[in-house]
């Protein structure tokens, strides 16, 4: 039996996406007396096995369907259409390979550069066609595919100074509890229905190994004047710089790495952390109402120009 602290940490897998594979059948694991959360070796092996096929670029959607139906026709289809879309990202690389390549060619040999630019669109004609066939039938595919796999389109946002109602629960499931205790709140005082409403969250404290409890913290906007009543705790948000990058939960601890790795790689930026790292809930009703996979939220992170 290992705790689900030391799981998170061995195949660095937030918290929060193991309770989210849980929550739909993936995984199962049991609670100790101590409140501690543990998975025994045949969950282990299913953990290891999704390590696996997520190294093999399947989706998380796809993984999920692959655990959550025992057919062995369908878990062919699945790897089989995997397999076709990798084969058809290769076609396109090296198409583009072989593009760029002829283009260095006569950028190294040409004497007339703005001649050979005005002739670039003939000279793609053919290739271009050929990158527009095949099963995802259009580059913009082509483009959204590769973005959500890489995260290589990420927007600058500037947050605007705000107040904010605050609310923070500690448990071993404290987005859930918090999230229970704010949303009344919400509701209570039709905050949704306000014109520029928006609603943050993030972890406080974070998870920490060998303690199965941790906390989460809910920030909704109020109007200046709305005094707050305790439990909830009125604060003023200064704002600031951050990356955003789109996630569901099913797959929201990846794509923090994903948008932390961005930043440290990127020329222009790099991780603020001084400031509160978020993730934005941009449709209130939506994200309470939606099934635990289609549940969207922009994760923020903190950063400052180089």
């Amino acid at each position: 039996m290992i705790r689900i602290g030391d799981i998170a940490n061995r195949y660095e897998i937030s918290h929060r996406t193991l309770r989210y594979w849980e929550e739909v059948g993936i995984l199962e694991s049991q609670r100790s007396e101590s409140g501690y959360r543990y998975y025994n070796e045949e969950n282990m092996a299913r953990i290891q096995q999704i390590v696996i096929l997520r190294n093999l670029d399947f989706p998380i959607a796809e993984i999920e369907k692959i655990f959550l139906t025992s057919s062995s026709h369908h878990t062919l289809d699945v790897f089989k259409n995997h397999y076709t879309r990798l084969k058809e990202d290769a076609r396109h690389a090296q198409l583009l390979i072989r593009i760029l390549e002829n283009l260095i060619l006569q950028l190294e040999t040409t004497k007339d550069f703005m001649t050979m630019l005005s002739g670039l669109d003939e000279q793609l004609k053919q290739p271009m066609t050929a990158l527009m066939q095949g099963p995802l039938n259009s580059l913009s595919e082509r483009m959204i595919n590769m973005s959500q796999k890489n995260l290589d389109h990420v927007r600058i946002v500037k947050l605007p100074p705000m107040t904010v109602a605050s609310y923070r629960a500690e448990s071993t499931t404290p987005e859930a509890d918090c999230a229970a205790v704010m949303n009344s709140f919400i509701f209570a005082h039709s905050l949704h229905k306000r014109a520029g409403f928006r609603h943050f969250g993030f972890n406080n404290p974070s998870p920490s190994e060998g303690n199965p409890v941790y906390g989460y913290e809910i920030w909704v906007t109020i109007p200046e004047e709305m005094d707050v009543p305790a439990p909830f705790e009125k604060r003023y948000f200064s704002g600031g710089l951050y990356a955003s990058a789109p996630t569901t939960l099913q797959e929201i601890g990846e794509r923090w790495m994903q948008l932390y790795h961005w930043a440290k790689n990127s020329e222009e930026y790099d991780v603020d952390f001084s400031f509160q790292w978020l993730e934005e809930c941009v449709d209130f009703e939506a994200f309470i109402s939606a099934p635990e996979a289609k549940k969207q939220l922009d994760l923020l992170e903190p950063i400052k120009k180089i």
